[in-house]
């Protein structure tokens, strides 16, 4: 049975969707969203290179991503079955405040508790009902913590 998604196309042909999921060593700019920080990325891929200290990705011939190898944890297959992602609902009732908007108050506040050294993202996150990713990414926005 082939791994990913397979889709049917024209003639009854089966094409392959395949993609990568790659886990980097800290906190990294999204490549499609500089506002962002991710650990992971998916990449719709169907094949690896290695060139010159970077890890590239193809999908029909065409390059679609490059990351330096010093970066990258893990590079595993999108999907893998020992993996199970959180469900929304989950997720929500973790972080009640995900995926609503910063409101000027909780920009203010955040600031003042970092500006008092506060730099524990996990503690951030509970008080504030949102992911440490999102803390990070707030402050890098904010201009207080480097993207790389």
């Amino acid at each position: 049975m082939p791994s990913g998604h397979t889709m049917m196309a024209l003639m009854g042909e089966s094409i392959e969707r395949t993609a990568f999921r790659l886990t980097f060593t800290d906190y990294h700019q999204d490549p499609n969203d500089s506002d962002v920080l991710r650990r992971a990325v998916t990449i719709h891929a169907d094949r690896i290179t290695f060139d010159d200290g970077h890890l590239n990705l193809w999908l029909t011939g065409t390059h679609v991503g490059e990351f330096p190898l010093d970066i990258i944890e893990s590079v595993c297959p999108h999907g893998d079955a020992d993996r199970k992602r959180e469900a929304p609902e989950e997720l929500r009732a973790r972080f009640p405040r995900m995926g609503h908007p910063w409101s000027p108050e909780d920009d203010a506040h955040l600031l003042a508790l970092y500006q008092q050294g506060e730099r524990d993202f996990d503690a951030l996150g509970k008080q504030f009902g949102r992911k440490p990713s999102a803390i990070r990414s707030r402050l890098a926005k904010l201009g207080l913590e480097s993207l790389a």
